[in-house]
This record gives structure tokens, C-alpha cells and sequence, in this order.
């Protein structure tokens, strides 16, 4: 009877060692993932200019876009773009010179078609929102200074946008690209008196040069 308790202690002590050893020579599972074990993912960035076309005239808008590149055909990404010219709104007849600013950005969301050719084209979708505001010259020049006769008007808003694009690309090396395209920016949700939604919303052109791993 004490041998046969020696002989069951010595079987549980070392069972988690042949438990441990059965694992360690059952192959391992690999690791499913969404797009795949043969995923590539590579890193992008562009700095883009554009000629848009907003209350009846046609300014500048700078900005940058960057995001990721799944399986060379796929765009996630951020992007923003701000309004580098000056727009002069009617302000009726109690302001005459009154000015616009703002910008916007958000996620944007493209594909790409025939990456490998030297021509080729992209779509993005900006999704997000932005800002703007219309102020005369002495509030926009003399905002810390609030008293009359400074700062005698300004209004600002928020707004929803949805711009969709189409850009011809040309890939100059590996690691760099120059696209040129037109877009088309949908403004929703603006609340200001003195411009409307209409007013914002409008295509736009021009070009972008993109630095990454294509």
C-alpha cells in the first residue's frame, strides 16, 4: 500500500511536465487576421494644393493627407485642409468688408487601381467636419482687444462634409508620386447668417505630391 502511494505521487509530480512537453511539440496555430498572413502594409503622406471654387469665386486651399496602404489597392487615412485665401462676404449695410476663414478634415478612405503601372488612378473620400468663420478686418486684426471700436463683428460655425474625389497618379519613383484630380465638397449643417451651405460647398482641383513606400 506504500508503494503504491510512492508510485502516485511520483506520476502526479511530474504530469505537468509531460503535459508541458505534449504542448510544446503540438505545432502552434498561427494567428488569423482580417486581410490575411500575406498582408502588406506600407505608410504614405502627401502635401496637397488645390484651386476651389466657393461663394461664386475661386481660392486656395493647403493642406496634407496621409494615412496607410493596404495590399497596394486600399487608403486609410487622415487629412485636413485649410483656406488660404480671402474670401469678402456681402455683409449688408451695416458691415461692408467682412471675410471668411476656416477649414476642415477628416478620415479619408480610397482605393487605388493598378498601383504597379506608372499611370494610374485613386479615389478618395473624405469624411469629417471643419470650421469657419466671418469676421470684418478690426475683429480679425484686433481680437485681443474687444472693446469698440474693435471687434464689431464675427459669427462662426461648424459643419459636416463629404468629399469625393478622382486623382490620375504617376508614380515618378518607388518612394514618391504626383497626383492630379478634381473633387467635389458636399457642406451640411453650417448655421451661419451670411453664408450658406451652398455658398461653402464646391469642386475643387489640383495636385498632390506623395512621399511613402509604394
Amino acid at each position: 500500500m506504500k508503494n503504491l502511494a510512492i508510485t502516485a505521487f511520483i506520476m502526479l509530480l511530474f504530469a505537468p511536465v509531460s503535459w508541458a512537453q505534449d504542448d510544446y511539440e503540438k505545432p502552434v496555430k498561427p494567428t488569423k487576421t482580417l486581410l490575411g498572413d500575406g498582408a502588406k502594409v506600407r505608410g504614405f503622406g502627401s502635401i496637397d494644393i488645390r484651386m476651389t471654387e466657393m461663394m461664386d469665386d475661386l481660392g486656395v486651399l493647403v493642406g496634407a493627407h496621409g494615412g496607410i496602404i493596404l495590399n497596394n489597392h486600399f487608403v486609410i487615412g487622415l487629412g485636413g485642409y485649410g483656406l488660404t485665401s480671402n474670401f469678402e462676404v456681402d455683409g449688408g449695410e451695416n458691415f461692408d468688408n467682412l471675410y471668411m476663414y476656416g477649414g476642415y478634415g477628416g478620415l479619408i478612405l480610397g482605393g487605388i487601381f493598378s498601383p504597379k503601372e506608372v499611370v494610374h488612378i485613386y479615389t478618395p473620400v473624405l469624411i469629417g467636419a471643419g470650421g469657419i468663420e466671418v469676421t470684418d478686418r478690426n475683429y480679425l486684426n484686433n481680437f485681443h482687444r474687444p472693446q469698440p471700436p474693435f471687434g464689431t463683428y464675427a459669427e462662426t460655425s461648424a459643419f459636416f462634409v463629404v468629399e469625393p474625389g478622382l486623382e490620375v497618379e504617376v508614380n515618378v519613383t518607388r518612394f514618391f508620386k504626383i497626383g492630379l484630380g478634381a473633387s467635389y465638397r458636399f457642406i451640411r449643417e453650417s448655421d451661419l447668417e451670411s453664408v450658406s451651405n451652398k455658398d461653402l460647398s464646391g469642386f475643387s482641383g489640383g495636385m498632390s505630391l506623395k512621399f511613402g513606400k509604394f
